[in-house]
């Protein structure tokens, strides 16, 4: 399984423990930034890097870190096809991909410990979209008609370079 994941500054030590969990469990991983913390990246540039890589088929899921995790989701979930979520728990973590399907997972590094982060992004890529055979059918069928809706809005990434204060 191929992951995209980024980070700015604050999120960075979590994107590092997180991304060296990936590797560490025989995962791809493309790291589309910020690459130190010496230099303050703009987390609207590196969710659309994410995005796009999304969109154009190159990895399955995405996971973003900045502080909260709230602007992360905020500026990937824009885009067509595009499910962000902002969790703080691994059980969030699972229902946001049993029941909305999310392809993205945002955390923040203010709110999620490094271990809690991986067994967090664990959660995620293991769980499986209506996984949940108690639930009603007629529930499933709604969770799939809400995911339909909310993944065919916005458009397509662009490419973009990881943008800074200057």
């Amino acid at each position: 399984m191929r992951v995209v994941i980024g980070s700015v500054v604050k999120g960075f030590q979590l994107k590092s423990a997180v991304k060296q969990w990936l590797e560490d469990n025989g995962y791809d991983v493309i790291d589309v930034g910020c690459e130190d913390m010496s230099v303050f990246a703009k987390f609207p540039s590196v969710a659309q890097r994410a995005v796009r890589v999304l969109q154009q088929g190159e990895a399955d899921f995405g996971v973003l870190c900045c502080g909260s995790g709230t602007g992360m989701a905020l500026a990937s979930g824009k885009f067509d096809g595009i499910s962000a979520v902002s969790c703080e728990s691994p059980l969030a973590a699972e229902f946001s991909r049993c029941v909305n399907d999310a392809n993205i997972l945002c955390m923040g590094e203010s709110l999620v410990a490094p271990d809690t982060g991986c067994r967090m992004t664990e959660v995620f890529l293991a769980t499986q979209f209506q996984d949940a055979p108690q639930i009603p059918q007629k529930v499933r069928d709604f969770w799939a008609e809400a995911r339909d809706e909310i993944m065919a809005r916005g458009g397509a990434a662009s490419e973009r370079d990881v943008e800074t204060m200057a």
